[in-house]
């Protein structure tokens, strides 16, 4: 906001210097005195002052352009839009050529309220009486752009308006950016107390969280100490499972400068007290909105640190294998502006990208607008989400209910309620309907009970991961999906072997979640599970790229267990001879010894036999029976 400021003084400076005379009007001496005072409390922020100066010069000096300029000027950065239009009409009025740039203003001003066709018309006469067009800054082009936007896609106007969401949730106080779990199950969104403040003071922001029963959210609660404190805690986001909270807090003890972003983990029904996550992520700077990507490795967030485009930028920072997070790095100038981006959202496709900003082309003020990450090179790439969800007020914070195919995002648009929650229909933008859910237990196979583990799914032959962790007290994990035709579930766990999962959708019907539970086999001697994930080109025992991930995890048994034995077999079907699919059998499993002796295996931990076709586990008269019989296993031989 100060270099904002700034930038609007230097810009009124340019207008109120050696133009005493230009409208024909000789002010006198006095009257340059009251105006350079008014000047002075202007740039020392003495803005009561200023604004009495102001009303005395147009009072005594009605027929003046600067003192109705310097009025205007005033009025505007105290937020009094009308004393500001009354002022910029009245320097037309005595003068409609000399001040080109007061045009520029009303432009602004129309646009602000909806008025495209005003402003449209306001900015042809400041671009007539501009003579160097050359020079023309970047917010008077971007607002051009902007109007000819506005005017198209009202326009075009199909679809009805977003609606507020029901029940509960919205009050007379602000409430604005929502997040969901993947499934829509859990909201938690910041509320903030529009009335009663004491004149002065800080209005309070804090969390809370409602869940969906039967036909809408319960009534709202507020998170409680350690979460909620005195001081301001808001602008959160949810890991996609409801179990991780991001969350921005300002002036905690442990703060590193003003608001710093913390996170806190609930197991069971118990959050944990909240973690500030340091440097590099935190600085002296303001850090806000913050994202966990799908795959638990990245958080997007906002910043208005050094080295960016703008004012808040957009960081990604990501998760090194210490734990810790490494030095952020911009998102580009594809996605920041010369001015603001907040609100980052990442699909668990990888790729679809949403955010907030006032930067680019829009409605007005701030507008929501998606990307594919992928491809985004320039700001061309970025796509205003469009008239009937963005408007000329302020729209930001969209989050996904992947159950309902609706979003649910922040609008000021109510003059009474001030912000509220809204949701729309999400059908007209089709990426965002190519997801589903995935929910489960995990158990311990033999004794039942729930188990933490690490679980990920990967679409078939693809790099993608969506990854979560399951509540060590419930066993229960969610998370989302792309819709692909077939995945790859994989679960870890201390003390268990891996467990390789391999699911086939049904791509014909309309799906938006599916149930797969899990149980893990404890690792013991003579314990063994089928490496489900793990590929092999026809008739070879060459490893097919998409099995690296499956063998990966089973490195974590080594690591965790140093002294484990494991032998690795290979099984085949009853097509061919029982002597090539012995032959092939052994070198399908040697090959995978020999894989994970590259990444690091002890080979006198590792054994491989071939068993052919003599250990099948279904028929061989199926071809189902056959797909399960042609596997890989491993067999746990003996601990120390």
């Amino acid at each position: 906001m100060l270099r904002f400021f700034l930038i609007t003084v230097s810009l009124a400076l340019s207008c109120l210097v050696n133009a005493q005379t230009v409208d024909g009007y000789k002010a006198p001496p006095a009257a340059l005195k009251k105006l350079d005072k008014a000047k002075a409390a202007w740039i020392r922020f003495d803005f009561k002052e200023a604004e009495n100066l102001s009303d005395k010069l147009v009072e005594q000096y009605p027929d003046w352009t600067e003192s109705w300029m310097m009025y205007g000027q005033v009025y505007g950065d105290a937020g009094d839009q009308v004393k500001k239009e009354k002022a910029l009409l009245r320097v037309v009025e005595l003068d409609s050529i000399s001040y080109p740039i007061t045009f520029r203003w009303l432009a602004e001003l129309r646009y602000s309220r909806g008025d495209y066709a005003a402003a449209a018309s306001c900015y042809d006469k400041y671009i007539r009486l501009t003579r160097d067009t050359a020079g023309i800054p970047f917010r008077a082009k971007l607002l051009n752009a902007s109007i000819r936007f506005a005017l198209q896609q009202v326009g075009n106007a199909r679809a009805g308006m977003p609606k507020k969401l029901g029940g509960s949730v919205n009050t007379t106080d602000d409430e604005y950016f929502p997040s969901l779990s993947v499934d829509g199950s859990t909201l938690v969104f910041t509320r903030q107390a529009r009335g009663g403040a004491i004149p002065g003071q800080i209005r309070q922001e804090e969390l809370f969280f409602s869940s969906f029963k039967d036909s809408g959210y319960t009534v709202p609660e507020a998170f409680q100490d350690p979460i909620n404190t005195g001081r301001n805690e808001g602008t959160q986001s949810l890991s996609q499972d409801g179990r991780i909270m991001f969350f921005t807090s300002c002036n905690r003890p442990d703060t590193k400068g003003g608001c710093d972003l913390y996170y806190c983990v609930k197991t069971g029904e118990k959050w944990s007290d909240p973690i500030n996550l340091g440097n590099p992520v935190n600085t002296g700077h303001w850090e806000s909105t913050p994202f966990l990507a799908p795959d638990s490795k990245h958080l997007y967030f906002s910043s208005n640190r050094p080295g960016g485009y703008g004012g808040m930028d957009i960081w990604k920072s990501t998760l090194k294998v210490d734990h810790s997070w490494s030095e952020p790095v911009n998102m580009g100038s594809a996605i920041n502006s010369p001015l603001d981006e907040m609100s980052p959202i990442l699909l668990v496709d990888g790729k679809t990208f949403f955010f907030a900003s006032n930067g680019h082309i829009g409605m007005g003020g701030f507008d929501l607008y998606k990307c594919d990450l992928t491809s985004v090179s320039k700001s061309s790439s970025v796509e205003n989400l469009g008239y009937g969800i963005n408007t000329f007020f302020d729209e930001d914070a969209l989050t996904i209910n992947l159950d309902s195919f609706t979003v649910l995002f922040t609008s000021n648009s109510d003059s009474v309620t001030g912000k509220d929650i809204y949701q729309a229909k999400m059908s007209r933008h089709g990426t965002l309907s190519s997801v589903f859910s995935l929910s489960g237990i995990v158990i311990d196979r033999i004794t039942r009970i729930p188990v933490g583990a690490q679980i990920e799914v990967q679409p078939h032959g693809d790099t993608l991961l969506s990854r979560v962790e399951a509540d060590p007290v419930t066993g229960k994990y969610l998370l989302g999906i792309p819709k692909r035709h077939a995945y790859r579930i994989g679960a870890a766990a201390k003390g268990y072997l891996p467990y390789s999962g391999y699911y086939v959708s049904d791509s014909a019907g309309v799906v938006t979640r599916i149930f797969h539970s899990i149980e893990l086999e404890p690792i013991k001697a003579g314990a063994s599970i089928v490496l489900r994930n793990t590929f092999f080109a026809l008739n070879s025992f060459e490893i097919l790229p998409e099995s690296s991930r499956d063998m990966d995890e089973a490195l974590t048994v080594f690591s965790m267990n140093p002294g484990i034995i494991i032998e690795i077999s290979g099984h085949t079907d009853n097509s061919g001879s029982d002597d090539y699919n012995l032959k092939l059998s052994r070198n399908r499993a040697e090959s995978v010894v020999k894989y994970l002796i590259s990444r690091g295996i002890n080979p006198l931990q590792l054994l491989s036999k071939g068993y052919g076709s003599t250990q099948p586990v279904a028929s061989n008269e199926t071809e189902e029976g056959r797909r399960l019989n042609r596997r890989t296993e491993m067999k746990v031989v003996s601990l120390k």
